[in-house]
């Protein structure tokens, strides 16, 4: 059985995503997984702010589309400042970022992540179900690439670890 999150990580690399930066926790180990198995090379951080400031700074200098994979919460808040400096740069970054499950209202890890990242000037996306996973993803990417801009694609866990439809 194929996964959301492995359907995302081929999606990517057949779109040619150059890089990807990230701290790995248990809400993105999935998502970090596919991105390494579709052939996107991964460079593993000590800390979320260092990983999207290094995605920015390797887009910046390639011309690729590169990639933050981010645990939910906690994680993204901790990459605040490098998204915000890509977003105000016009940086065609994608930061995959795991997100409570739809249900998990009392989760630690719950918050409104959309709202953080359009706080931080990023576009904010989500993969909203298993069905429109594909179109969701596509739509963020197309986002990074076409307006020059930073994308948080939120992914809710449930999401993630559905079948991929």
């Amino acid at each position: 059985m194929t996964t959301v999150a492995q359907q995302i990580g081929t999606l990517l690399g057949q779109l040619g995503v150059g890089h990807a930066f990230g701290v790995v926790g248990s809400g993105n180990f999935h998502l970090t997984n596919a991105l390494r198995t579709a052939g996107i090379a991964f460079t593993a951080t000590r800390h979320e702010g260092g990983a999207a400031t290094m995605a920015d700074a390797y887009a910046r200098m390639s011309g690729q589309v590169a990639v933050v994979s981010l645990h939910q919460g906690c994680g993204l808040t901790n990459a605040a400042t490098g998204i915000g400096e890509a977003a105000k740069s016009d940086t065609p970054v994608l930061v995959l970022a795991a997100e409570a499950s739809r249900g998990a209202v009392h989760s630690n890890f719950a918050m409104d992540q959309a709202g953080f990242a359009t706080s931080l000037g990023a576009d904010a996306h989500r993969v909203h179900t298993p069905e429109t996973a594909i179109m969701d993803t596509l739509r963020a990417y197309r986002t990074a690439v076409r307006q020059r801009s930073t994308v948080v694609l939120n992914v809710p866990l449930d999401v993630q670890d559905a079948p991929a439809i």
